[in-house]
């Protein structure tokens, strides 16, 4: 029997019960996680696991209407302030959030206005904690109300040595909560102090294929979706993510550019940016620190990415998230955190 992570939507945020083994240097010979949703790698561990923590996260003030519906933060200008609190208790040693205002990576403040925008601030375990999220608004015009995903990711300061471990094991997970925001006015249309983002791509490409028996039978049930057929590819959203062709789990050693291709699919409509992250701070894609796609009928979004070697470091940690957009109610994913890594300095 094994058991299964609880990720509970509260009133005003979520919770996230973990269960997991003791020791998070997974060994090589562990089966590794499906990048499916409805496998997500916190789905099960041994019945005599240890329980690894629990945390929570939410808007600390949000307001409601006469009928209970929570209503959108009105932005008026500005740098805007979030009370944000949350509590991580257990194993956990600290806990880091990432921000996305329409889809679109947000950088932001913690607590005061003279400090330096960030895209991930990571924060000490704790009951009961409280904070601040300050930033200018990356988008939105006047009339807008548009969503704000705020994801926290485990332990975002663990990074493999490839030497005591070579896998992020339960690390680097994540669970999102949204509020709205009104914008009474636009956003600022230019930003001068906003943190660099990472440029690593030698060269990117966004098309679109047709859904193919191939693709939808053979290669989605490779990534963890089972059960889905050509009539059934509507009914959700699915996402594939291979480096150099193949899946990679744990640890990719970087000895030459890297073919990426990340693919979605599913329901006709629904709008996502994708953003790929380097340490934690998004990788630009053309001219932006994400692209926005919309999937259609029978079609399959693919965008494809050389990496160039020259522009990583000896280690780097390496996702890609997919974040619903238009105030779509469809699932957030991440990829497994990957290690990019050279070996004796090459």
């Amino acid at each position: 029997m094994r058991k299964r992570l609880i990720a509970v939507p509260l009133l005003c945020g979520a919770l996230l019960s973990l269960a997991a083994c003791g020791n998070y240097a997974i060994p090589d010979s562990t089966p590794p996680p499906s990048q499916a949703a409805a496998a997500n790698p916190f789905d099960a561990a041994e019945e005599d696991a240890g329980f690894l923590g629990m945390l929570t996260h939410a808007a600390a003030s949000p307001d409601f209407s006469e009928s209970g519906e929570r209503l959108p933060f009105p932005y008026d200008g500005g740098e805007f302030r979030l009370e944000y609190q949350f509590s991580l208790t257990g194993k956990m040693d600290t806990v880091g959030f990432l921000l996305f205002l329409d889809g679109q990576p947000q950088p932001y403040k913690v607590n005061d206005t003279t400090a330096e925008y960030e895209y991930c601030h990571s924060f000490s375990a704790g009951e009961d904690q409280s904070f601040s999220f300050l930033f200018e608004p990356v988008t939105g015009s006047t009339g807008d109300t548009l969503a704000l995903t705020v994801v926290s990711i485990t332990n975002p300061d663990f990074q493999p040595d490839m030497e005591s471990t070579s896998s992020y094991g339960w690390y680097h997970k994540t669970l999102e909560s949204c509020v709205e925001l009104k914008f009474n006015v636009d956003a600022p249309a230019a930003h001068s102090d906003l943190p660099p983002v990472r440029e690593i791509f030698s060269q990117s490409e966004v098309r679109e294929e047709k859904a193919t028996a191939q693709y939808v039978e053979n290669e989605l049930p490779q990534y963890g979706w089972g059960s889905v057929s050509m009539d059934t590819l509507d009914s959700g959203i699915y996402y594939t993510f291979s480096l150099d062709g193949g899946i990679t789990y744990d640890n990719l050693r970087v000895y030459a550019p890297v073919t990426l291709q990340y693919t979605m699919c599913g329901t006709a409509g629904a709008s996502y940016s994708i953003a790929f992250y380097l340490d934690h701070q998004p990788v630009k894609i053309g001219e932006s620190t994400s692209c926005s796609i919309t999937l259609s009928k029978g079609g399959v979004m693919e965008i494809e990415a050389v990496i160039d070697p020259d522009k990583l470091g000896l280690f780097n940690t390496f996702y890609c998230v997919a974040v619903p957009q238009n105030g779509a109610s469809a699932p957030f994913f991440k990829t497994n955190s990957i290690l990019l890594y050279k070996e004796n300095g090459t």
